[in-house]
């Protein structure tokens, strides 16, 4: 498998990075792009964390808004609208 990248500076990080951690620069690449996916996994994970929260949020208040919504309350609402003729008051 070959994996080709022409650009100076990523090449240089990558020389960099390599003797700094005495790995070879396989490795480096190897444990720096393991850690970024990780870190992109894990703030993906949180943010779907959140997206379930703020449903789980959003089907207690529509639950909530359906308790209020009965059928003799929604008639007594509209019935303090309008007088005995059905115009409005």
């Amino acid at each position: 498998m070959s994996l080709n990248i022409k650009n100076e500076r990523t090449h240089a990080l990558v020389r960099r990075l390599a003797e700094t951690t005495g790995q070879s620069q396989t490795s480096a690449i190897e444990e720096a792009v393991q850690h970024r996916l990780d870190e992109v996994l894990e703030s993906r994970s949180r943010g779907d964390e959140a997206v379930a929260a703020r449903r789980a949020e959003i089907a207690r208040l529509l639950d909530e808004i359906r308790v209020d919504l009965d059928v003799e309350s929604v008639r007594a609402a509209e019935a303090s609208l309008y007088d005995e003729r059905g115009l409005p008051r």
